[in-house]
């Protein structure tokens, strides 16, 4: 049997926080659990730092987290890509001068000064589905306290986003957003969710003809692109439908699962 690896977004693909999906649904459950009992891997690969509760209901073989930035596989870190101080006081003395609000996230914790921010709350209620204040997030720190693997900066507008883009696009890898609501995701330069993909099937001897993954947004398309079969939700954007391999039903309707009996005959 040849080995196969499916690599899952997490939002937009496994919940739908927004639509009030908060768990992956039984039929996805279902699917993935048979997937592995024949031998495959599952991995997560998302932008989060780290994995919701929500998602655990599910037992995954490795996790990629940060946008390829933290790598774990069978609970063995292979990649764990912290930002130097230097590092973060660039990016705090660029947030000040174009009002952005960052959120810092790494595996020793989470550092934010801007918890009752507006656009702060806005960002608990769409990807954690509540307004409520989080505990534990460090709230007064020094660029030397912060040990961050990865930054969530929120602006006003696209032109703040952009500005800021620029300062900052040489030393690091950036992610923006520049509809809704406006931020960007930064990282290291270095990999990204799409190269860790490839490191990672690589690393295991997966042959690429076996490599699969399911997304939905704008930041799926390099990984995509990097695996032999990419599986767009039916709700994601346009730009990730026109290079998918195919096109399953959207999150809320089981498109994991309807795509499961279609590529590998589970769940007939």
């Amino acid at each position: 049997m040849d080995k196969k690896i499916v690599f899952f977004d997490i939002d937009g693909t496994l919940v739908n926080v927004p639509h009030g999906l908060m768990h992956p649904t039984q039929k996805t459950k279902d699917a993935l659990i048979e997937f592995k009992k024949q031998g495959h891997k599952i991995v997560i690969a998302t932008a989060r730092g780290e994995v919701p509760q929500s998602v655990k209901d599910i037992e995954f073989d490795g996790y990629i987290c940060n946008d390829g930035h933290y790598i774990r596989f069978d609970n063995v870190v292979l990649i764990d890509d912290i930002m130097s101080t230097a590092q973060i006081q660039k990016q705090m003395d660029v947030y000040r001068k174009y009002n952005g609000r960052s959120m810092y996230n790494g595996h020793d914790g989470q550092w934010c000064a801007f918890l009752d921010d507006e656009l702060i709350i806005k960002h608990r209620e769409m990807f954690q589905g509540t307004s409520k204040r989080p505990i534990g997030v460090i709230e007064n720190f020094t660029a030397q306290d912060v040990k961050a693997i990865s930054c969530c900066v929120l602006f006003e507008n696209a032109d703040d986003l952009w500005n800021a883009y620029h300062e900052l696009e040489d030393e690091f890898t950036m992610i923006p957003y520049a509809t809704g609501l406006i931020r960007m995701d930064v990282y290291n330069k270095g990999f990204t969710k799409g190269t860790a993909c490839a490191y990672l099937y690589q690393k295991l001897g997966i042959d690429y003809e076996n490599t699969y993954a399911f997304g939905d947004g704008v930041n799926d398309i390099e990984m995509f692109q990097l695996v032999k079969h990419g599986i767009a939700m039916g709700n994601a954007v346009q730009e990730l439908k026109n290079i998918a391999s195919d096109i399953t039903k959207s999150v809320d309707d089981d498109g994991i699962a309807a795509a499961f009996v279609k590529h590998f005959q589970i769940g007939e």
